[in-house]
């Protein structure tokens, strides 16, 4: 539980010894892992930091815990974190140019689709072309 304190003249370390420890931790933790915070998600960073600041001496334990969370939740999205729908889903995406890939002759444009098309049906005169006898086996 939340214990306040109001500091006046006195400094933080005397009457909170190890503040400034976590909050050091807290900060190289989030530029080492996210490379800095957003402001929307800070809630989201402050309760992963708090699970893994008390797990801290039992790696073992968080890493069974997170296993065990992971395997009976289904995957959670960006949309699903922020509770906003999707804008686009649904859409199609359009490509203003074609997409290229790095070959060793330099980049060249993503070959022809490779989906089968439906051919139409073969007419009287090509199925009488075809004799059984062509079949090599």
């Amino acid at each position: 539980m939340h214990d306040p304190r109001v500091v006046r003249i006195m400094a933080a370390h005397i009457v909170l010894p190890w503040i400034h420890r976590v909050f050091s931790l807290l900060k190289r933790w989030a530029l080492g892992t996210y490379h800095g915070l957003r402001r929307e998600h800070f809630d989201a960073y402050l309760n992963e930091y708090v699970f893994r600041y008390n797990r801290r001496f039992y790696r073992h334990v968080s890493f069974e815990t997170f296993l065990g969370l992971a395997a009976h939740g289904e995957p959670t999205d960006y949309w699903k974190i922020v509770g906003r729908p999707n804008p686009k889903k649904g859409r199609k995406i359009r490509r203003l140019t074609p997409r290229r890939r790095r070959t060793p002759e330099g980049l060249l444009p993503d070959p022809p689709s490779k989906r089968k098309r439906i051919a139409a049906k073969p007419s009287a005169e090509a199925a009488a072309d075809f004799e059984r006898d062509d079949i090599p086996f």
